[in-house]
């Protein structure tokens, strides 16, 4: 075989065998069209591809978990099959646990949902490589224990790789100092909470538990984009919108007293 021929049949075994960009899957839309006030993210997330989500501080884990189920309806969409949520036991019982009506709040029906839990997290690095390999999957969510150090650079390439074999997405919950190193991701997130907006109530503007905000700052991409968007949660449509700004109100003062109903003799 000559040296040309050699060349061109080992670049055809490292693509076969490693991520092929020309022939990525299609990026899926993150906001609703006209619902929105602008773009999120231009171009789309990138489907069949590992991405990572980062708590900004340890309290943030509740948002980070959110803005992942958020992601993962916007998958579920747009692809057939389950979701696999991965966790280790160690943080069942804190975080991490699903419910069912909370998922229906993002639009995410819980018959499509497989949980795994297990006890070390190179078990659940190899649950999740292996649940890639099933081209039925739709979306893994993964996420890793505090202070995890076995999640590298070469775990990550096994993900990205197993992921771009079929089209399933992998999304990667873990704090810091997890993804202070460079991975084969094609995303890296810092999440925040944010305060939701009011709930209007009889003509009022109530506190309450508005629809979930979060401060999402893009910190690593393949594309080059590194930007932040105050985003919102669409009840109705199902996906993430920028966020208006919050305005400046004066708190709340209760003016009178209620005046009691009559009772039954």
């Amino acid at each position: 075989m000559r040296d040309g021929e050699t060349l061109a049949a080992l670049r055809a075994r490292i693509k076969a065998g490693g991520l092929d960009e020309g022939a990525a899957w299609p990026a899926v839309g993150l906001d609703a069209g006209a619902d929105t006030q602008g773009e999120v993210l231009p171009g789309g997330l990138a489907s069949g591809a590992l991405h990572e989500l980062q708590p900004a501080t340890p309290a943030d884990i509740g948002a980070a978990t959110g803005f992942a189920l958020g992601l993962a309806s916007r998958l579920l969409a747009q692809r057939p099959g389950p979701l696999l949520w991965g966790l280790p036991s160690t943080r069942g019982w804190r975080e991490g646990q699903l419910y069912p009506v909370g998922l229906a709040a993002f639009g995410i029906d819980p018959d499509r949902v497989v949980q795994v839990e297990v006890k070390k997290t190179a078990d659940l690095l190899w649950s999740l490589e292996e649940a890639l390999d099933h081209p039925s999957l739709a979306v893994v969510v993964g996420l890793l224990p505090e202070g995890d150090r076995l999640y590298d650079f070469t775990a990550s390439r096994r993900l990205a790789m197993r992921a771009a074999r079929h089209g399933a997405t992998v999304l990667l919950l873990g704090a810091a100092p997890v993804f202070d190193m460079a991975t084969a991701a094609s995303t890296r997130w810092s999440l925040a909470a944010l305060a939701s907006r009011p709930v209007p109530h009889v003509g009022q503007a109530v506190p309450g538990l508005g629809p979930p905000r979060w401060q999402a700052r893009l910190v690593k991409s393949r594309k080059g984009l590194l930007d932040a968007w105050d985003l919102e949660w669409n009840h109705e449509t199902l996906s993430f919108r920028l966020a208006a700004p919050l305005a400046d109100r004066a708190p709340l003062r209760r003016t009178g007293t209620l005046a009691r109903r009559p009772t039954a003799a």
